[in-house]
């Protein structure tokens, strides 16, 4: 129950801060008023969709080791699997599954799945999905980061290349529910959302 406070509490706190924003920009022009209360009025439906996934979730049993075992295949994007641990995350309280996968060229990928399923996963996964909901993108010299929609879930990505080197990361909430993300050296991000496609994603209920 205490975890689920805080959760709540930074939600609160995310509201009251653009509720704010609204009453300081009323000084200013009356574009930047319509702008920002678009804003904040999109951000509390956002609020109300995350409140009412935490309270859809908290009270549903977590996948077992044997569910998200079956998520992740021997191979993926033709490398092989090296490492593979699941359980409850004892510090956390969550269930986690996590595989890398590895070849002899150096070509990495980690994959992460945390189940939104009880109090603290589900307060942890809505979360994301808040952050998510947040258009953004960043473009560097070397990379970029936005926020998109993969397969119709709002999601983070992006990309970073230095001289031969080049590294991608994917973060996305499947189902409303797990919290998956896959991190890569050695791919670009187009290489890497196909990495969705080789897992088996239909074992996550």
């Amino acid at each position: 129950m205490k975890k689920l406070m805080i959760a709540t509490s930074v939600l609160l706190l995310v509201a009251c801060s653009k509720e704010e924003k609204v009453k300081t920009e009323k000084t200013g022009s009356l574009s930047d008023l319509v702008s920002s209360a678009k804003s904040y009025s999109k951000v509390s439906s956002s609020m109300q969709d995350v409140t009412k996934n935490i309270e859809n979730l908290k009270n549903i049993p977590p996948l077992t080791n044997e569910e998200l075992k079956a998520v992740l295949p021997d191979q993926l994007l033709g490398l092989k699997r090296k490492e593979l641990s699941v359980g409850d995350n004892a510090m956390m309280n969550l269930s986690t599954a996590e595989a890398k996968y590895t070849d002899d060229n150096n070509k990495k990928i980690k994959v992460e799945i945390i189940d939104g399923a009880g109090e603290t996963g589900s307060a942890m996964v809505s979360i994301m999905m808040l952050g998510m909901n947040v258009n953004q993108e960043k473009i560097t010299e070397t990379g970029f980061e936005k926020s998109t929609e993969i397969n119709g879930a709002k999601s983070i990505i992006s990309e970073d290349k230095k001289s031969e080197k080049i590294s991608s990361k994917i973060q996305t909430v499947l189902k409303n529910r797990y919290l998956l993300t896959l991190n890569a050296d050695g791919f670009s991000y187009d290489e890497l959302s196909k990495a969705i496609g080789e897992l088996n994603t239909s074992a996550l209920k």
